[in-house]
């Protein structure tokens, strides 16, 4: 996951965190109502903005219910695995070396920097414990950010031309951008809708498989 300055990439959990990656079909439409599932089944739509990101925090920290007071080995914290980079980004955090991975930066995520006050958050504690919702805010401010880059990486193409498309046999949605730029980065994405580019993170991920396992879903942006 690329923020401007920083990969917040995906991370397998430690063993004492590790549990086994639930499917779609688990961690999204395990609903008592499955009239509600079969409806969005047949309009096409797996969800909306909210059961998007469930999933996602599902796949990120590999449990059914994910906590927020969670980090793994690599550093990244909370329901969303979140890194300094991308933290920096968002204004509630400051180091001069984030996280950039890939061999290219530090090796880990140390929060040897300070904490902002954004929202109320002065310490890691204070996000770990998902003070004010600050997780949920965070998340959401993360994808809007990302958008936000992701489109001015298009050289001037509107992501609207690009749903729909295909890329390594999977269909082009507007979640799917989002999730992928969430594992890749909004770099990532531009290069995989522009070049048709495919790239992984270091746990041999392809951005192909978060595009296609978070299609779908209904999100606020075009």
């Amino acid at each position: 996951k690329y923020s401007a300055i920083g990969l917040v990439v995906r991370k397998y959990l430690s063993a004492s965190f590790y549990t086994t990656q639930s499917s779609y079909a688990n961690s999204v439409f395990n609903k008592k109502d499955s009239a509600v599932v079969q409806t969005k089944q047949n309009s096409g739509v797996r969800g909306n903005y909210k059961d998007f990101l469930t999933a996602l925090a599902i796949r990120e920290t590999g449990q059914q219910n994910p906590p927020t007071n969670i980090e793994n080995q690599l550093g990244f914290i909370g329901k969303y695995q979140f890194g300094e980079g991308l933290l920096k980004d968002l204004g509630y955090y400051d180091t001069p070396n984030p996280y950039i991975g890939g061999g290219n930066g530090v090796d880990r995520n140390y929060w040897r920097g300070t904490w902002r006050g954004k929202n109320g958050i002065n310490s890691k504690e204070d996000f770990l414990n998902n003070k004010n919702n600050v997780q949920e805010i965070a998340i959401q401010e993360a994808m809007q950010y990302k958008w936000g880059l992701i489109k001015n990486q298009l050289n001037g193409r509107s992501i609207k031309e690009f749903i729909g498309q295909q890329r390594g046999g999977v269909v082009v949605t507007a979640s799917g951008i989002l999730a992928a730029a969430h594992l890749r980065g909004e770099g990532g994405v531009a290069k995989l809708l522009l070049n048709n580019q495919v790239s992984q993170d270091e746990n041999g991920t392809s951005i192909l498989a978060y595009l296609g396992e978070f299609a779908g879903y209904q999100v606020p942006f075009d």
